[in-house]
């Protein structure tokens, strides 16, 4: 590979939420080394009508799974993402040393960091009975475990309260577990208790935690996602702000899809699957069983890609007994896509200046936004619809995840940083992923330098693997 590059004619979006402005990036080694005018060197990117934006980070990614056997992570370079930040939901590679040991030996095209999860945690101590409150002496160990994985280089402790084993912990031990965190200079992020009915309680535990276990906190996928919840977007601003006003530091990441993915299970509150009324409940909050699309059922695979109404037509059974049966038979894990919040809220969200971009995907995920959220913001939410100003959008994908995780070297296109560098064509970029075809390629996103090497050239993957594991740096 060439020792330097100049991205040339260009217009370049730096990260600190700047206008655009002509100028050229000399690339040397991994590093940039100037942005300006009269700049030269013998190998030369042209960027003509183009934009030149920082490389983007994903703070709440799925892309380890099957990350060591596609190192590629061509659905996520592809959108423009350089930077993964794994271990999310509660669930992290225990022992996380090993693991980043592993990544660095195999070699990747995207750099990686990693939450230590408070599920994996959980599960490791209180092993097959964890649907009780921790004991005391339990609680030390989780403790004694969280500080282990930060000292490998965690960036901070991931919970997701909605599954198993998380959910079954108290507030008071999330907070044990998150003093850890903030011991570490590290912060809590959470995929709270319920993103539904109780999402605004949840946030306030979130909240809670992060008063109590004296750090920042942020929401991961922060949504609205049933009807009692919908249009309060005004009103979980108004939380973040008066946590401020406190002197707490609250930040969200969201991803640009009103519909989610995760198992059928979660459209209820308890593990009652048994109760009809919950499911009723729960079926009339998010629109009805026409809104749930079946992604992975085992027992029939043949019913991917269908409505949980479709099916209950199919199999002349009413939605609710469809539904338990197909629970039953897997013990909840049933895939779905559900489409369940407002563009409203979705918007709101977007538009936040406190809130961030994520995928919530994997690298070959069911749903389209493990390969088109960085091109939906840019193209549906930025060109199109105007709903924020690009060098806006470009400082929620890049410098503003760059703070919040603690990467001091990469984030804004200026001379000293890592050269993680995006470029694409602000007039065609656009996603292409639908839940059909949940990976297609977007549209007009050309070239992705990480640390200084090209790993997409002129829409074609280089085969480069110039990624790094990303430790935060401890006390």
């Amino acid at each position: 590979m060439p020792s330097s590059l100049l991205i040339q004619n260009g217009f370049v979006v730096d990260g600190t939420g700047a206008k655009p402005r002509r100028a050229d990036v000399l690339v040397e080694g991994d590093r940039i080394v100037a942005v300006g005018q009269g700049l030269s060197a013998k190998t030369v990117l042209d960027a003509a009508g183009k934009v030149v934006a920082p490389g983007f980070i994903d703070t709440h990614s799925h892309a380890d799974g099957g990350l060591l056997d596609d190192p590629d992570a061509e659905t996520q370079v592809r959108q423009g993402i350089t930077t993964a930040v794994v271990g999310q939901d509660g669930g992290h590679h225990l022992p996380l040393a090993e693991w980043l040991r592993e990544v660095e030996a195999k070699r990747v095209s995207l750099n990686i960091a990693s939450f230590v999860g408070h599920g994996t945690v959980r599960g490791k101590v209180l092993g097959t009975d964890y649907k009780r409150a921790a004991t005391a002496a339990e609680v030390r160990q989780m403790r004694a475990l969280v500080a282990t994985e930060l000292k490998a280089g965690a960036l901070g402790l991931s919970s997701g309260v909605e599954y198993d084993p998380g959910l079954y912990a108290t507030t008071e031990e999330l907070i044990a577990l998150a003093e850890v965190a903030g011991i570490y200079n590290g912060i809590y992020i959470s995929h709270v208790r319920d993103e539904e009915n109780e999402a605004l309680e949840s946030f306030d535990e979130l909240i809670r935690v992060a008063a109590e276990a004296q750090l920042p906190a942020q929401i991961s996928h922060i949504k609205l996602g049933s009807s009692p919840v919908w249009g309060k977007a005004g009103t979980v601003f108004a939380r973040m702000a008066a946590a401020a006003r406190r002197g707490l530091d609250i930040t969200a990441d969201v991803y640009p899809y009103t519909y989610w993915q995760s198992s059928i299970i979660v459209i209820i509150p308890t593990r009652d699957w048994a109760s009809r009324a919950l499911w009723e409940t729960g079926l009339r909050e998010i629109g009805g069983p026409k809104n749930v699309l079946v992604t992975g059922y085992a027992p029939e695979p043949g019913w991917q890609g269908k409505t949980i109404e479709a099916l209950a037509a199919q199999e002349k059974k009413d939605a609710i007994t469809l539904i338990q049966e197909m629970v039953n038979k897997t013990n909840g894990a049933v895939g779905v896509v559900v489409t369940a919040m407002q563009e409203r809220d979705l918007r709101a969200f977007i538009a936040h200046p406190r809130i961030m971009f994520c995928t919530d995907g994997g690298l070959r995920g069911s749903h389209p936004r493990g390969a088109g959220s960085y091109p939906r913001v840019l193209g549906k939410y930025v060109r199109d619809e105007r709903v924020l100003p690009l060098e806006e959008a470009i400082r929620k994908m890049t410098s503003l995840p760059a703070w919040r995780m603690g990467f001091t070297d990469r984030g804004t296109l200026a001379p000293g940083k890592k050269a993680d560098i995006v470029v694409f064509d602000p007039k065609t970029i656009r996603d292409t992923a639908t839940t059909k075809d949940p990976q297609a390629k977007p549209i007009g996103l050309t070239d992705v330098l990480v640390n200084g090497v090209p790993v997409l050239q002129s829409g074609t993957h280089t085969g480069a693997h110039p990624g790094a594991v990303l430790r935060r740096t401890t006390p």
